[in-house]
């Protein structure tokens, strides 16, 4: 046979020749074991090696066994990762300092220091020729404010408002940033003109006086029912000096029938929110809108963000449709004193597509009034841009970033800092984005000591009842200074009597208070003495942002921001605040060392092993170990029985028998052990989290990228020590459905066992856990976020 000229060469190597086995069919563990034993057969060395680098061991309580971190075992190095001193304590779960992402900010660049501290914007003119009787408002009015509320002098925003609404008769679009002044500058001129009902010029009575069963002459709405209690408060205190006129309010979470009754007796200004003054307008036939001469919307923005705009146009449509009266039922004229028409008034920080929609609903050639005279007339030329308000000029903002393992124990540092000093800090509110975390940071950074007994010397204090779950003292971040920390709870789905309570109790509260609480407290709330605003999870949009941080430096006051980020896309969220002040960035571990140089104060009730109170600790090792403090603490143990208080975060439950778990014989089988109601907690906060991060709007995700956020990381800053399952379940529980042989793609239901992550079933060793940074468990984390894209819309903020 001739040949053709091609020569096959293969080099075969030395080894000998495997056949490749894949096995079908049956469990997907069973085939991944029969998989490993193929080729521990064919390579032993190389199988063991690798079955050894893979396999992490994980305890349900207490230290990992051998008091060392597998995972470490797994590094060739370790003394370089780990500090040293928290290497001989010996009860490491997983490192908070190793595998972070690196920050992209450059911090060695320091900011320079300002000449002089920064004017304040918005607070009080300090000229001399410059009060509220000069801008029209009678002597009654205006020796009231100075006496009685010690305002002696008007802010930018009222002295632009307040002659505009006391001479003219148009609607009014007022546009001033957070802390100006708002409310007063439209209750003033209100309370001027229906005062004159009554009294002369020269303060000498009428001989016809209005009271309050004249009529309803003006409406405010508000977005959220603490604001309606807040100008309810304000205007309150406003009417001390004309005691014959009433206000009152209308709010959803109250009973109507009382709010019928007040109608009923008589009201001159309501104060409401959209949705239950829609309800009167339909159902409460005494509730008469013939005399109404103001329609005030006071945070227009967020309204049409939180879904009025329907109600809204509702209200508007009836109070025009209703005709105008010209006198009320007593014969008293109204048009020679209040407006001849009906006055519309829109209050907003920002000048958004949603405020120019409300604007063109309630609005008829309206005068646009902000709190610089410039942009006033270049508004009437023609010329005016959309403003851009920012934070008040003496508000210091800083931004954290700090990794997503690190932010619990960087967020105690921060709190503790803050109040090591007496009298440096009286306030401080924390926003976070969803009520469950709220429940669960408040259960969390709580005392569980039990509360000291009365002294017989003092007087009885009867206990507020709707304050028992929502005030408690805090602990971790007291100090000698401030050895008592009151610590408050806020979100929309506490009830309404609870939420007023509440905030009641922060306002008055005369000892340091922390209030942790959602975006219902970022909107107009004032709030006096707050120093401090600490964004833990950032806002879902700049408006919101500016909100929030408007709640300290008001009035002139100076007050200091902080927000929270992750390294990475979130960093570039900097880029897109507007702030009148140098925006300052620092990285964690400046926090960790002024906060932590100091023993943390543990609740006194937890028996946990974790030695904080060493001296010779470093801040490192104090992190570490407060770190396991709170996982351990989360992973204790009840049982139920005789036994449930022997269970500690060191010291397992026992186990009765005869429980409900034995089998039909009634042997010896061990009880199920109950897990703390702070781990279900946490699970639940997590699983909130992660669908709330997904609700940012969507101009903005490309810096909240949540195919970026590790899950293993964000589930350390909640105390876990891996990421639960059933994050793309939706709000509500669904049943668990048996797996099949096969990978089950889940349709959003999740178990809540820890199980599966994005509805995919999946091993608690596939990466997905701690410290997880390869390639491929990133590559998973993305494909199971996608199902928590879909859940964003079933998601309550609450």
């Amino acid at each position: 046979m001739a040949d053709d000229g091609m020569l096959l060469n293969f080099e075969l190597g030395d080894a000998p020749l495997t056949s490749q086995v894949k096995f079908k069919g049956g469990r997907w563990r069973d085939r991944v074991k029969a998989q490993n034993s193929v080729k521990r057969q064919q390579n032993p060395t190389a199988a063991d090696d690798a079955s050894r680098a893979n396999k992490r061991q994980r305890t349900e309580d207490g230290p990992l066994m051998g008091g060392r971190d597998p995972k470490l075992a797994r590094t060739a190095n370790t003394s370089d990762r780990i500090p040293s001193q928290a290497m001989k304590t010996g009860q490491i779960s997983s490192s908070l300092f190793t595998s972070n992402p690196t920050a992209v900010t450059s911090f060695d660049d320091a900011p320079a220091e300002e000449a002089e501290p920064a004017k304040p914007s918005n607070a009080p003119l300090t000229e001399e020729a410059e009060n509220f009787l000069a801008l029209g408002l009678s002597r009654r009015v205006a020796q009231h404010l100075a006496t009685k509320l010690e305002m002696k002098a008007p802010t930018a925003i009222q002295k632009n408002t307040i002659p505009q609404l006391i001479k003219e008769d148009s609607d009014a679009f007022l546009q001033a940033e957070t802390g100006s002044g708002k409310t007063l500058a439209y209750l003033l001129p209100i309370v001027h003109r229906i005062m004159a009902l009554s009294l002369n010029e020269d303060g000498t009575p009428k001989e016809t006086q209005v009271h309050r069963n004249s009529g309803l002459f003006a409406i405010i709405l508000a977005p959220t029912r603490e604001l309606c209690k807040q100008i309810a408060t304000v205007l309150e205190k406003v009417l001390r000096c004309v005691p014959w006129l009433v206000c009152t309010t209308v709010i959803g979470g109250e009973s109507k029938k009382s709010e019928k009754a007040r109608i009923r007796k008589g009201v001159n200004i309501l104060i409401a929110t959209p949705g239950r003054l829609t309800d009167h307008l339909d159902n409460t036939k005494v509730l008469d809108v013939g005399t109404v001469r103001w329609l005030v919307l006071d945070e227009g923005d967020r309204m049409m963000e939180m879904g009025f705009e329907e109600d809204l146009r509702t209200i508007v449509t009836k109070i025009r449709a209703d005709k105008l009266l010209k006198q009320n039922s007593e014969g008293v004229l109204l048009e020679d004193v209040l407006p001849s028409r009906r006055v519309t008034i829109l209050c907003s920080a920002t000048m958004k597509m949603d405020v120019q929609k409300l604007g063109e609903i309630s609005l008829e050639d309206a005068v646009h009034i902000t709190a610089s005279k410039s942009e006033m007339e270049k508004d009437a030329a023609g010329g005016g841009t959309e403003a851009a308000f920012s934070a008040p000029s003496q508000l210091k903002q800083s931004v954290i970033i700090t990794p997503a393992k690190l932010r619990l124990v960087t967020l105690i540092a921060l709190l503790k800092s803050t109040f090591a000093r007496k009298g440096s800090v009286m306030k401080a509110i924390i926003f976070i984005s969803c009520a469950d975390s709220v429940d669960y940071h408040f259960e969390l950074l709580k005392s569980t000591a039990p509360p000291d007994p009365p002294n017989p010397e003092d007087p009885p204090v009867k206990p507020d009842i709707h304050t028992q779950t929502t005030v408690a003292p805090a602990s971790y971040i007291t100090s000698p200074a401030n050895p008592t920390v009151v610590l408050h709870r806020l979100h929309g789905s506490l009830t309404q009597p609870v939420r007023t309570s509440t905030l009641n109790a922060f306002t008055v509260c005369k000892e340091p208070a922390v209030l942790i609480t959602t975006d219902i407290s970022s909107r107009g709330l004032d709030v006096p003495a707050v120093d401090l605003v600490i964004e833990y999870d950032p806002a879902f949009a700049v408006s919101d942002h500016v909100h929030r941080i408007g709640r300290t430096a008001r009035a002139g006051r100076s007050g200091k921001a902080v927000l929270f980020l992750l390294p990475g896309c979130e960093e570039g969220y900097t880029s897109i605040l507007s702030s009148s002040s140098p925006l300052i960035s620092q990285l964690y571990e400046s926090i960790l060392q002024k906060g932590l140089a100091t023993p943390v104060n543990l609740p006194s009730t937890t028996s946990a092993t974790t030695n904080l109170e060493t001296e010779k600790q470093t801040w490192t090792s104090r992190a570490e170990a407060l770190q396991l403090h709170f996982e351990q603490r989360l992973l204790a143990t009840t049982a139920s029985g005789a036994n449930a208080n022997e269970a500690s975060p060191t010291k397992p439950a026992k186990f009765s028998k005869g429980s409900q778990y034995n089998n039909a014989r009634g042997k010896g089988k061990a009880e199920k052990p109950v897990e703390s109601p702070l781990l279900i907690s946490s699970r639940q906060a997590f699983r909130s989290h992660i669908r709330a991060y997904a609700t940012h709007v969507r101009e903005e995700r490309g810096f909240f990228d949540i195919t970026q956020l590790h899950l293993g990381h964000m589930a350390k800053s909640f105390g876990l020590r891996e990421a639960p399952g059933g994050i793309g379940g939706g709000v509500s529980r669904r049943t668990h459905r048996p797996q099949s042989t096969q990978f089950r793609k889940s349709t959003g239901g999740g178990d809540g066992g820890g199980e599966k992550t994005g509805g995919v079933r999946r091993d608690h060793d596939d990466g997905d856990g701690i410290g997880a940074v390869d390639g491929t468990a990133m590559r998973r984390m993305r494909e199971k976020m996608k199902n928590v894209m879909n859940a964003a819309s079933e998601f309550n903020l609450g």
